[in-house]
């Protein structure tokens, strides 16, 4: 089976006190210098229930509230280069220096596709699951979801697996996503300190990646040989990790 992964989206989560999220408006971040200047909406924004969402048309979004911002990118086949959610991360930390901010997390999703949603649910319950009676209860299949911990030398890795159901514009496809969450609190004595460790752990999103992507090539697709499925990538654009 061929070993290349192809990454879902990338998020990066800031968490912070006291946030105003008003402040993140589209003219805000153009004319800062946040985003470029003619990167165009791909809808209204929001601002509702304290919360402001603002999703731009090239697939990146901004999602902020009184504790925490987060900013996401889908990646799809993008090449590695042209992944932009880090950059865009730092430019607004450097436009927000007073913001206490306290830790912020690495988010990685990746998918594999299966052809139906039978194979989806054998290889979880089946390849992942220890098989047994307590699977066989109820009017329908069993339904799993799986939270793991890992504990890593800079961190700790939380990695959630579960089925879904994709929808594309003319069909529907079943696959199985992977959600990590490398999470890191902010490390120094003094706002400067927090703030450099803070764009040292964004602009280090590449390793996070890497890890990701060997834990689930490594330990998760081999696994799925033992499934017929449509061989699918998670990461292709990211072999060279």
């Amino acid at each position: 089976m061929n070993k290349n992964l192809l990454l879902q989206e990338l998020a990066i989560a800031i968490a912070a006190k006291n946030l105003n999220p008003t402040v993140l408006n589209p003219d805000f971040l153009k004319y800062t210098g946040v985003v470029p200047s003619d990167w165009e909406l791909g809808r209204p924004p929001v601002y509702a229930n304290g919360i402001a969402q603002i999703i731009f048309s090239n697939g990146l979004s901004i999602v902020a509230q009184s504790n925490r911002i987060v900013i996401s990118e889908a990646v799809g086949t993008k090449e590695l280069q042209d992944i932009q959610v880090s950059q865009i991360a730092c430019q607004l930390i450097d436009k927000l220096p007073k913001v206490e901010y306290q830790s912020v997390g690495i988010n990685p999703v990746g998918l594999f596709m299966f052809d139906s949603d039978e194979q989806s649910h054998q290889y979880l319950c089946q390849n992942l699951l220890s098989p047994g009676s307590w699977q066989e209860f109820g009017e329908e299949p069993m339904q799993a979801g799986l939270q793991l911990a890992y504990t890593l030398k800079r961190g700790q890795l939380i990695l959630g697996v579960n089925q879904a159901k994709i929808q594309y514009p003319d069909k529907s496809a079943s696959a199985i996503v992977f959600a990590g969450n490398f999470n890191y609190p902010l490390t120094g004595n003094m706002d400067i300190e927090k703030l450099q460790n803070l764009k040292q752990l964004i602009q280090n999103w590449q390793e996070d990646v890497k890890t990701f992507r060997q834990l689930l090539e490594d330990k998760f697709l081999p696994s799925v040989n033992t499934v017929p499925q449509q061989t699918a990538s998670l990461f292709p654009n990211l072999a060279g990790l």
